[in-house]
């Protein structure tokens, strides 16, 4: 802090760069901005933090399928309950290196009931094929108009494909062609259920 007289400026009150000036007890006087912040890293905030990041990655390929499988729940964004609702499937080692537990993942969650889908992958064709098959009415749990939906999850690159599939109260296969540049062993395929509206959804199941 410095204290000083300008005939030609008068009283500043002013900001120029680093510097703020201010006029205090008929005196000008010039500060330096502080930019530093303290930041405490302990293991706990670099954890989560990785975390974050790892969940960010996800939400920026898979929006479409978030928005679908996170429709209603909370008050915040689906992005927002997605990441919530996943901090535990992402484990974070002593270096702070991510790895995520497909198994865990949910790109569906909510209180409907989940559907019933199997999944094959056949090689010659490239194409997976999914079977379902009926479901009733289960107090408001499950509607016989409900929509399924698979999704396929390329772990290599990242990458999501919504399929949709048939009502729950439908019955059959329905076959969709891998993309010409996804590697079928890294893929995995989940499924979930929404109500016919699109406003509350099924937890999602790790099908293959």
């Amino acid at each position: 802090m410095a204290k000083f007289n300008s005939y030609l400026l008068g009283k500043i009150r002013n900001s120029v760069g680093n510097v703020t000036t201010c006029y205090v007890n008929k005196q000008n006087i010039a500060k330096a901005k502080i930019f530093a912040r303290k930041d405490v890293k302990t293991p706990e905030i670099l954890a989560q933090r990785a975390r974050m990041k790892a969940l960010t990655a996800i939400v920026r390929r898979a929006l479409p399928v978030i928005r679908k499988g996170f429709a209603g729940i909370g008050k915040g964004s689906p992005s927002n309950a997605f990441t919530a609702a996943n901090m535990g499937a992402i484990v974070v080692d002593e270096k702070y290196n991510t790895t995520i537990d497909y198994e865990h993942l949910l790109l569906g969650n909510g209180m409907l009931y989940p559907p019933k889908v199997s999944a094959e992958y056949t090689e010659e064709t490239k194409k997976y094929s999914f079977m379902q098959e009926t479901q009733e009415s289960e107090d408001g749990f499950a509607l016989p108009n409900d929509k399924v939906y698979a999704v396929l999850l390329e772990e290599t690159m990242n990458r999501t494909k919504l399929v949709a599939l048939r009502d729950r109260g439908e019955s059959g296969s329905t076959s969709y062609a891998l993309p010409e540049d996804w590697d079928a062993s890294k893929v995995h395929v989940y499924c979930f259920a929404t109500t016919k509206n699109g406003r509350s959804a099924s937890d999602s199941l790790l099908i293959q």
